[in-house]
């Protein structure tokens, strides 16, 4: 049985959520792995999966990964 990249960032997000930083460094490195639909189930998944305190981190990452991948496509 394979794991997909997307169930792989989900189990990785909830190992290291004992740590806002280091979820943040995580979460990062999720987004760049991802494909486009693939990351939107993550964003559902983790609205629903954590707490209040990670919306902003979830938030800053997503602004910044959707403002950096629409600035590449549109250069292409």
């Amino acid at each position: 049985m394979t794991t997909s990249y997307l169930q792989y960032s989900k189990f990785i997000l909830l190992k290291v959520s004992f740590d806002v930083v280091l979820f943040e460094k995580e979460f990062r490195k999720c987004l760049r792995l991802l494909l486009t639909h693939e990351i939107r189930e993550l964003k559902r998944w983790c609205r629903a999966t954590f707490p209040k305190r990670f919306r902003g981190v979830m938030g800053r990452c997503f602004r910044y990964f959707w403002r950096n991948n629409s600035l590449a496509s549109g250069q292409q």
